[in-house]
């Protein structure tokens, strides 16, 4: 199978398990996230050279069920390797320091994700994720050249690759307006060695001696903004959203409280708002318009 075709399979089998969830009505279905952070890369070997990196992320997702959404999301992340003169051995670390003319490591993702929300109606929301996803990672030199390693042949290669990603995340949504929320969170992926062009003699990537110390790995910690499109349902047009609508079939004019239910003041059996006489004495027969007869 050509390796895009197994890329756009592995996709929709992300979306399978939920696809039934498109024939149901939800209102503020879709929302658009903008996010930035930062990042810590783990290598194959356990070994700890690089700074903690900046990354941004732009995240898409749709609600499907009520507390259950589908995502996709895209990330662009850089570090350096760190200046480890000072560390005594103990490794990089949450250090920012590069060392002079310091490699540059670059990654991006593209991640598909099923988010489960934990308190979706409620001001204060947690969350989790999980999913799949492609990293594409690079090395490059302070020119922005790429570094090049020799295979098993002796053949230099330009140190780049992109493998199958496992993702999960865990967050913190907190609604700040109607449409707008704030958002923590931290997001972890694993390397998975699937998709690579690491193969054949270019098998080098591992722990053992001799081989190439590679990205495994990775941790990031982001804050951001979320923008909900679209208003909350409300099928009688009330004012009251019929998540919160305790009375769903309320007369189009009719006054309401705040669980959307009519009110009727002077107690004649004529809503508030579609009463023409509002103030007509108790037990007093009165008309459609709510008027004495």
């Amino acid at each position: 199978m050509h390796k895009s075709a197994r890329i756009i399979f592995l996709i929709i089998l992300v979306s399978l398990p939920i696809s039934n969830g498109w024939t149901q009505d939800f209102s503020r279905k879709f929302s658009l996230g903008l996010q930035s952070g930062f990042w810590k890369p783990g290598l194959t070997d356990h070994s700890d050279i690089y700074t903690m990196g900046d990354q941004g992320s732009l995240s898409f997702t749709c609600k499907v069920k009520e507390k259950i959404s589908l995502g996709f999301s895209t990330a662009y992340a850089t570090t350096w390797e760190a200046d480890l003169s000072s560390m005594g051995g103990a490794g990089a670390g949450f250090t920012f320091s590069r060392k002079q003319d310091a490699n540059q490591f670059t990654q991006i993702w593209l991640d598909a994700f099923m988010e489960y929300s934990f308190r979706p109606l409620e001001k204060l929301n947690p969350y989790c994720l999980g999913g799949l996803g492609l990293a594409f990672w690079d090395i490059k030199n302070k020119n922005g050249e790429y570094i090049q390693v020799s295979d098993l042949n002796q053949a230099y290669f330009d140190l780049k690759d992109q493998e199958l990603t496992f993702v999960g995340g865990v967050g913190l949504e907190y609604r700040i307006k109607e449409k707008w929320s704030l958002v923590v969170g931290t997001k972890f992926h694993y390397l998975t060695h699937t998709l690579t062009n690491f193969t054949g003699a270019k098998d080098i990537a591992g722990a053992s001696p001799g081989e190439l110390d590679l990205p495994k790995a990775t941790l990031e910690i982001f804050l951001g903004v979320n923008f909900h499109f679209g208003n909350l349902s409300d099928s009688d047009k009330d004012g009251v959203p019929d998540r919160e609508d305790f009375c769903a079939d309320t007369p189009r004019g009719a006054k309401v409280n705040d669980k959307g239910c009519p009110i009727d003041s002077d107690g004649d059996g004529i809503y508030d708002g579609l009463d023409k006489c509002p103030d007509t004495p108790a037990g007093t027969k009165v008309d459609a318009n709510g008027c004495p007869l």
